[in-house]
């Protein structure tokens, strides 16, 4: 995955042939209390020593609280990474923005970042867990933090060990209460960056960004995009946007090519991904590619000895409600300002600029390649819209 600014992000999704089932493992953006925007570059946190917050503290009401991200699927590991422009130090970065919008790494402001793991029980009650009791710092890229449970509504395999709607495990029999094959409905995560005194600013850059980039070990991801303001300083440039960008793969590298010869159209096509898209203020245009140029849409899958075969995508938006349609090279899909409720508070409701839908696979053509392990990318584009 890449980051233009003239084009905006440009994300992949890559697709393996081969017999392994399908799965459901989601990372999500919830904005809860607080914010992606302009977050004041000329401000110093105290303390801003990651030691400081290694401890039993929460630091959600924290002013540099970024919200939640929202996770279901099996135990996991959550690794974050840097996703634009880095100065070369160790840690996290704001980086200024220029006249012209490039980003300007000789002009930052450093920070890292505190998490905290809840877990929201399957009980009419709602009922609550710490899942660590302590903060988790991320200071550096590459860093993790670990997800011991797994969160969803899936059920238990009769005769197989499940829990019931307090969290207690035992085995389902078929009729017992024991149905949910992990403790939790959701998971969330509690994200705070602390920006600390290491920082290069200049009078004559005004905004700044950073992308953090969060992917769990099966592969799901979330984008965030953070934007800053240098407040007191002429206003100079750009003033970046801010936005929350999620893929979540529904089928697993890979699955077995006889689920694509059985989706023939748009109506019975096999869904291979979800997109979503979750704003404060940016509005935004996504589309889809089979180059990364992002000028063709004509899909194949591929294998190792130069084997091809075609093979068609559509997207199926839930947010807005729109009829399912094919994707071409100049099709392109709108954000809209949607209300969009918190799965965790409940009566928690913003009003944020949304895409969400299912990007989908099918053979309007019947295919049969010989055998062997193929392999697709589709390019995805998340432009900003003025």
């Amino acid at each position: 995955m890449r980051f233009a600014r003239k084009v905006g992000l440009i994300c992949t999704i890559t697709m393996v042939l081969l017999q392994i089932p399908l799965f459901s493992n989601a990372l999500t953006y919830d904005i809860a209390t607080g914010t992606l925007c302009d977050f004041a570059i000329n401000y110093t946190d105290n303390p801003d020593d990651p030691s400081a917050y290694m401890n039993s503290t929460p630091v959600v009401d924290h002013p540099g609280f970024l919200g939640r991200l929202i996770y279901t699927g099996e135990p996991t590991q959550l690794t974050f990474f840097n996703h634009g422009p880095t100065t070369g130090g160790s840690r996290f970065y704001f980086t200024g923005l220029d006249m012209s919008g490039q980003s300007s790494t000789s002009r930052y402001k450093e920070f890292f970042i505190v998490t905290r793991a809840m877990g929201l029980r399957h009980s009419p009650s709602n009922a609550q867990d710490d899942l660590s009791l302590i903060n988790s710092v991320i200071t550096a890229p590459g860093q993790s933090i670990d997800i011991p449970y797994g969160a969803g509504d899936e059920t238990a395999q009769v005769g197989e060990l499940g829990y019931n709607a307090q969290g207690q495990q035992d085995v389902f029999t078929g009729s017992n209460e024991y149905q949910y094959l992990y403790p939790y409905r959701y998971i969330w995560i509690d994200l705070t960056i602390i920006r600390t005194s290491n920082a290069n600013r200049s009078f004559w850059i005004t905004y700044y960004e950073s992308l953090l980039w969060i992917q769990s070990s099966e592969e799901a991801s979330v984008l965030l995009t953070l934007s800053g303001k240098d407040s007191g300083w002429i206003v100079w440039g750009q003033h970046p946007e801010s936005y929350a960008f999620s893929i979540e793969k529904t089928v697993e590298d890979g699955f077995p090519f006889s689920w694509l010869q059985q989706a023939s159209t748009i109506y019975n096509a096999l869904e291979i991904a979800r997109v979503i898209y979750r704003a404060e203020d940016s509005a935004a245009s996504i589309r889809f590619a089979s180059d990364a140029g992002g000028n063709q849409a004509q899909f194949f899958f591929s294998n190792q000895y130069g084997d091809i075969f075609p093979f068609s995508l559509a997207f199926d938006a839930s947010k807005p409600n729109l009829t399912v349609v094919p994707i071409t090279s100049s099709q392109t899909f709108e954000t809209v300002v949607q209300s969009v409720t918190s799965p965790i508070d409940g009566n928690s409701t913003h009003q944020m600029h949304v895409l969400e839908g299912s990007v989908l696979a099918y053979l309007p053509i019947y295919q049969d390649p010989p055998m062997g392990l193929y392999t697709s990318t589709v390019y995805v584009f998340v432009e900003p819209v003025e």
